[in-house]
């Protein structure tokens, strides 16, 4: 036999007893309170301003592809998506490494950034982003292989050679060059 009725209930009593016996009312879900998650998405369908699922507007991407274009980032940014590349190629043998707090500052600062853009750019500065750091990796890649063909991605690389390739501002310049080169002649940039 199957029971119709107000569910929504047991699992309010579930939710209580995994608390301690409080009700949690910070859920996102149905009897929320008004600002919550849930709340801002229901005022955002209704009035066009779409967020994502961090809550900010204009950056949403199903179904488009507008968002895989070039468009200026502040030097700022592009110094830090460099960085990064050198952080991973000194400490990590061009591989990501697995310091969490490492990459959560990396990405919160891009994000800080995109919520400031306007929401033209917005969707397309991240992809802008990732597009420098594949192309920075790929010429240091490329370096580090010209001076010892034996390196594989992940193995440890001598300083010299990381010293060499990062003195002065080549691979930077030839990167950011390269890359605007690509997104000014509308080439569809893909990973």
């Amino acid at each position: 036999m199957m029971r119709i009725g107000n569910n929504s209930q047991g699992i309010w009593q579930l939710l209580s007893r995994m608390n301690g016996g409080k009700a949690n009312t910070n859920m996102p879900f149905a009897g929320a309170s008004k600002g919550n998650y849930c709340d801002n998405t229901i005022d955002d369908l209704r009035s066009g301003h779409f967020k994502n699922s961090y809550g900010v507007e204009g950056m949403g991407i199903t179904g488009r592809t507008d968002w895989k274009r070039i468009v200026n980032v502040s030097d700022e940014m592009k110094q830090h998506v460099y960085e990064d590349v050198k952080k991973a190629f000194y400490k990590y043998g061009g591989m990501s490494g697995d310091n969490t707090a490492e990459t959560d500052a990396y990405y919160d600062k891009i994000h800080s950034y995109v919520k400031s853009l306007d929401l033209s750019t917005r969707r397309a500065a991240p992809w802008t982003l990732s597009q420098l750091h594949l192309e920075i990796s790929g010429r240091v890649t490329q370096a580090v292989k010209e001076k010892d063909p034996t390196w594989t991605a992940g193995k440890p690389i001598s300083h010299e050679i990381l010293d060499e390739i990062f003195a002065g501002d080549t691979i930077y310049q030839d990167s950011v060059n390269a890359l605007y080169s690509k997104g000014s002649k509308g080439l569809d940039i893909q990973i």
